[in-house]
């Protein structure tokens, strides 16, 4: 997987209206309606972690005003972490680093993502590590760019 960098910049946090169910690989996730608005908010959850993400769609290049959120949902030794995913138009994937969750809850913003290729497809992936080794995937859930 080829990483691409990103820029960060000050914005604000949107949230969206209205949710609708989407797809998610094992659990569940909502995201508002493309054609509705360009604020998206997606989550999933499965055995022991859960993580969520809000953003701005700006264009097919950029996403702006990003809040990543996990939290862990069970006492098992283990700790979930969280990350964002991009697909470009070329099908190269970026994505940005593994957040660890701590005391349960944690919150992280990212003013923006940017690549020069476009962004076709964002998604949230959410991991649970014993210690620093990777024990299992949670969950995937995503969406397309309604902007490109």
């Amino acid at each position: 997987m080829r990483i691409r960098g990103m820029k960060l910049a000050a914005a604000a946090l949107a949230a969206a209206a209205v949710t609708v169910p989407a797809t998610a690989v094992p659990a569940t996730a909502t995201t508002a309606p493309a054609a509705a608005a360009a604020s998206v908010k997606l989550s999933c959850s499965g055995s022991g972690g859960k993580g969520s993400a809000a953003w701005n769609w700006k264009n097919r290049n950029e996403i702006r005003s990003i809040t990543l959120r996990g939290k862990d949902t069970k006492s098992d030794g283990r700790h979930p972490a969280v990350r964002l995913v991009w697909t470009d138009k070329k099908g190269h994937r970026g994505s940005t680093p593994w957040k660890h969750v701590r005391n349960s809850e944690s919150r992280w913003t990212t003013p923006l993502i940017y690549d020069r290729d476009g962004i076709q497809y964002l998604e949230i992936g959410v991991r649970k590590y014993r210690g620093n080794s990777v024990d299992r995937l949670v969950c995937e859930a995503g969406r397309p760019n309604p902007r490109a």
